[in-house]
């Protein structure tokens, strides 16, 4: 009975650590950028039992999809998106730290600086904030991420990519966070354009029915289990 129990609630555990990150999933499903997240989860066979030994489910973390979202044209002359390169981020600053973002919704603020739907400064080149002079109407933005306000050459991108095998964060708002990055190639950029999550809501509704019916078999396996016990206590006294 113990052993059944803790093999059941560590199961449930694991299954409502799993419904959070599918919600989490379901609510960012029309964010700009967003990455998929996708708990880890691992074996642990524990051997207290040595007659019996019990396997739980331990979790291993967070993996982000870096899978490319469908790209939506916008017309709006700051929304970016880049292609080709599914590992290729731009850089934003928010206070004295940095993080990689696919979401290119960027506007101007007061002052003429670049900065995210969440005000975040988005980084040049030089690894500085980059600032429009606002002395023409027209910006265009080159596939490989020079910024030109009329003839004139004002910045260029910084774009850098996760190195494989590298640890990935979310940092919410579309931001994430990596342990190993490098300058990004192999890309471009696409003006006009802005790039959705990577989210399938199909699959991830998919997922949470799946996981609903996995928690109604454990409760049901606790049930069975306690009305076992509850009849092998009442027999006690007869035998």
């Amino acid at each position: 009975m113990e052993s059944t129990n803790f093999l059941a609630l560590s199961k449930q555990v694991a299954l409502e650590m799993r419904l959070s990150n599918i919600a989490n999933n379901l609510a960012n499903a029309s964010t700009p950028g967003y990455r998929r997240n996708e708990m880890s989860f691992e074996g642990y066979l524990s051997r207290q039992h040595a007659s019996a030994p019990i396997l739980y489910p331990v979790e291993r973390g967070v993996r982000v999809d870096l899978g490319e979202g469908p790209a939506i044209a916008t017309g709006n002359q700051l929304d970016l998106s880049i292609t080709g390169n599914d590992r290729a981020f731009f850089v934003v600053a928010r206070g004295n730290e940095t993080f990689l973002t696919r979401a290119g919704t960027f506007q101007l603020s007061d002052s003429g600086q670049l900065v995210t739907a969440f005000g975040d400064a988005v980084l040049g080149a030089t690894g500085q904030p980059i600032t429009l002079p606002g002395r023409a109407a027209t910006v265009t933005v080159t596939s490989g991420g020079a910024i030109y306000e009329g003839e004139e050459l004002v910045g260029e991108f910084q774009l850098l990519e996760v190195v494989p095998g590298a640890t990935l964060d979310t940092r919410g708002d579309s931001r994430l966070s990596a342990s190993a990055t490098r300058p990004a190639e192999s890309y471009m950029i696409k003006q006009g354009v802005v790039e959705q999550s990577n989210v399938q809501s199909v699959i991830e509704l998919t997922k949470l029915i799946q996981l609903a019916r996995d928690f109604e078999a454990l409760q049901q396996i606790q049930a069975s289990e306690h009305s076992r016990l509850t009849d092998v206590i009442e027999r006690l006294p007869t035998v």
